[in-house]
């Protein structure tokens, strides 16, 4: 019976880090071969490595050998497993940002590499006009989105590797990871709102205001992140929040995805999950304090 959840576990972990590049399943893969014999794991990993630059390009190799090295290391250091997915996304965000600088890549797509997609859209029912709006917004915002494809992809790399290490005895990397961010942090997607205002209002630089908007862009993932926490939290200790989590994500998902990152927020400055911990230990205490009387 654990056999197959961990199976299933694994299957669903790497479709999910598929899905958000092929990169990000290779470097699962590799960083499992890189931690155990590595005169057997580096020539594994190298062909591997050769397999992501024939179907991903050159910046696909790169992330496959960032994201599967430092965690491969992490792993061999017995790092807790927050540690090692700050190490992971952050050494894989910044090879990307390196990348992109003079080449196009997933931080700096242009309308060049979007336009095999204009069929697509086109026989999807779209116009002319409304394709070529599309590939804008997608070229003008794609720091942002590709900063949060990689750190998410890079997250579910880690996460897809400790699924492929786990054992009887546990897995390579343990802990659980309890994100939280740091109050302070909400000063970024304050400031870039701050910006987005004053260019209503008076004139801001077009580079100072694209940064504002990809930094908004980018934040929603590691708030929505931490707000996903605190609805699982809520969810486990509150049964009937399930049902009504489940039916808002497959009827509302923006209005969920909106919810989550607000939450994220208010979590930083509120601490809902210690919140619900002192609780529940309240609720426990008043009940055993019942039974001895």
């Amino acid at each position: 019976m654990r056999a197959n959840k961990t199976r299933l576990k694994q299957l669903l972990l790497g479709g999910l880090s598929l899905l958000a590049g092929l990169p990000f399943l290779t470097a699962g893969f590799s960083a499992k071969l890189l931690t155990g014999r590595l005169s057997r794991g580096l020539p594994a990993t190298a062909l591997i490595v050769f397999v992501s630059w024939y179907l991903a390009g050159f910046q696909g190799a790169a992330l496959t050998a960032v994201c599967a090295a430092v965690t491969a290391i992490a792993a061999r250091s017995r790092y807790s497993l927050l540690k090692t997915l700050y190490m992971s996304s952050g050494f894989t965000l910044l090879t990307a940002a390196l990348l992109s600088l003079g080449f196009p890549g997933f931080m700096n797509l242009g309308e060049s590499e979007l336009e095999p997609l204009r069929d697509i859209y086109i026989s999807a029912g779209l116009d002319s006009g409304t394709v070529d709006h599309v590939f804008s917004l997608i070229t003008y915002y794609s720091p942002g989105i590709g900063a949060v494809q990689i750190v998410l992809g890079s997250i579910l790399s880690v996460l897809f590797f400790q699924s492929l290490t786990l054992t009887s005895e546990g897995s390579a990397i343990k802990g659980k990871a309890r994100f939280s961010m740091h109050w302070a942090v909400a000063w970024i997607p304050i400031v870039s709102l701050i910006i987005l205002v004053t260019a209503r209002m008076s004139h801001v630089p077009a580079l100072a205001l694209r940064i504002a908007k990809n930094l908004l862009v980018f934040s929603a993932l590691p708030y929505g992140i931490e707000g996903l926490q605190v609805a699982v939290k809520w969810v486990k200790n509150l049964p009937g929040m399930a049902l009504m989590l489940i039916l808002s994500a497959v009827f509302a998902p923006p209005v969920v995805l909106g919810g989550l990152v607000l939450l994220g927020i208010l979590d930083t400055w509120f601490d809902y999950r210690k919140k619900i911990d002192l609780r529940i230990e309240r609720m426990k205490n008043e009940g055993s304090s019942d039974q001895n009387s």
